[in-house]
């Protein structure tokens, strides 16, 4: 049983790792929204050139999905602990996550996969504008939630491979701080806050996010 812990530990580890690379890419696309739209889309197009090539994508789709059944499943399947604060959060910003992601990826995927339509940042800016009551709240609590949980995950993983990087609690809060303000932030550029936004309405993901609310909405 003991063995089997450890296994899943190491398989945890792994998968965390993985696709913590590609959550800090990520991340930096979406702080890049701070200059403007040519600075989010160039750094996005290169990006994108490796983490959606077909292999690594799928690579990281299962890393996620590991990651997510072996995080679940530990949870029901070891004895109940009394968690610290650091502890708390990161399962609380984990549950968030699990909550979100699978509609995240279909929202920001499934218009590439079945149209060869990207959101790219006008189709941000479009979802900013279109509905800013519900995309400040959500995409603010999604990008700080991924990178307390990546942050603070990665230390975790680190450690059960066997390389020691301790990073302490009042380091973690501050970078969370300075996450939340450059999230912020991104966000105030995607509303055109920073730089001209243009007319994102006229997108091609806005035109294809009106043709289906039209098309399926009740």
């Amino acid at each position: 049983m003991v063995l089997n812990v450890n296994i899943l530990k190491k398989l945890q580890a792994w998968t965390g790792i993985t696709f913590a690379v590609f959550l800090g890419v990520h991340l930096i696309n979406t702080w890049m929204a701070i200059f403007g739209a040519v600075a989010y889309d160039s750094f996005q197009q290169i990006a994108r050139a490796f983490y959606q090539f077909p292999p690594l994508e799928v690579l990281l789709l299962g890393a996620l999905l590991v990651h997510i059944i072996v995080g679940v499943g530990r949870i029901f399947s070891e004895p109940k602990r009394e968690l610290s604060t650091r502890a708390r959060w990161h399962r609380y910003s984990g549950f968030f996550l699990l909550l979100v992601i699978a509609g995240h990826i279909i929202a920001v995927r499934g218009p590439s996969w079945f149209y060869d339509v990207y959101p790219a940042f006008a189709g941000l800016s479009f979802s900013m504008d279109f509905a800013p009551y519900y995309f400040y709240p959500y995409y603010f609590v999604f990008g700080l939630s991924g990178f307390y949980h990546g942050l603070n995950g990665l230390t975790i993983a680190l450690s059960r491979v066997g390389v020691q990087l301790p990073l302490k609690h009042a380091v973690l809060r501050k970078a969370t701080a300075v996450a939340a303000a450059l999230t912020f932030a991104a966000l105030l550029g995607f509303d055109g806050i920073w730089t001209d936004v243009g007319e994102p309405a006229k997108s091609e993901f806005a035109e294809l996010a009106m043709r289906m609310l039209r098309e399926f909405a009740p």
